[in-house]
């Protein structure tokens, strides 16, 4: 009985110790099971995406017209030429354009400098004929200037008993025989000896007979002319005043 009792008890502890044994077992196996399947999941899904990368590329290969169905390197290629094709247009219109504007700003300058030429011609003749007016006009005063001073020799005065230095007297007074009138633009100034009268002044209707009022006998190349009340003597020449009478009219 106590033999039968101790088999059943070395029976149990020996199943007991087993079972641990046997589930390890079990579970690696069944964990091996799941790794390999895990293993060519992935292995399935990479194939998978590399096919539909492939698809794409083919699709986009014939969305775009470049080469043929999935001929991704020959799309790329001709894409590669237009936008060079591109830029050469773009470098070449930017170049023409700037030639444009360099030519445009040639022809200014060039304008700019006949401009600037058809001025200094034109300034170069303006003083040319203007130092040649100067010239005449000094020229001009010498000749009359000479010819005052010879003509000064040959004019005298002597002062009169009807008139004191330049003025006339009055109880010697003439009328005047016709109403005085202006030449045309001139107005009313008390002329002095020295000064150069217009030559609207002495025109041959303003002549005074000096013999009529015994004034002195006038120099050759002058006139006794009437200004208003008052009678000078001036170079038919130049206009220069030798001599002058203040109120011989009234």
């Amino acid at each position: 009985m106590n033999k039968l009792k101790l088999a059943s008890i070395s029976l149990l502890l020996a199943g007991a110790t087993a079972m641990p044994a046997m589930a390890q077992r079990v579970g690696g196996e069944a964990a091996r099971e799941g790794n390999r399947e895990s293993t060519e999941g992935k292995g399935a899904w990479r194939e998978g995406g590399r096919g539909e990368r492939g698809d794409d590329r083919a699709d986009r290969g014939d969305r775009g017209g470049r080469g043929q169905p999935g001929d991704v390197g020959g799309g790329r290629q001709e894409w590669r030429a237009e936008a060079r094709d591109e830029r050469r247009d773009d470098r070449n219109d930017f170049r023409n354009e700037r030639r444009d504007d360099r030519n445009d700003f040639r022809n200014e300058r060039r304008d700019d400098r006949q401009d600037r030429r058809e001025w200094v011609a034109e300034r170069r003749d303006d003083r040319r004929d203007d130092r040649r007016e100067w010239r005449d006009d000094r020229r001009d005063y010498r000749n009359d200037w000479r010819d005052d001073r010879r003509d000064h020799a040959r004019y005298v005065r002597h002062n009169d008993r009807r008139w004191n230095g330049y003025n006339w007297y009055p109880q010697y007074r003439y009328r005047a025989p016709v109403r005085y009138v202006y030449p045309s633009g001139y107005r009313p100034y008390r002329w002095s000896v020295g000064h150069r009268l217009p030559s609207s002044y002495y025109h041959r209707n303003y002549y005074v007979d000096y013999r009529a009022y015994r004034l002195p006998p006038p120099p050759y190349g002058y006139h006794w002319v009437r200004v208003d009340r008052d009678v000078v003597l001036v170079s038919i020449a130049s206009g220069l005043i030798r001599d002058i009478l203040y109120g011989l009219y009234y």
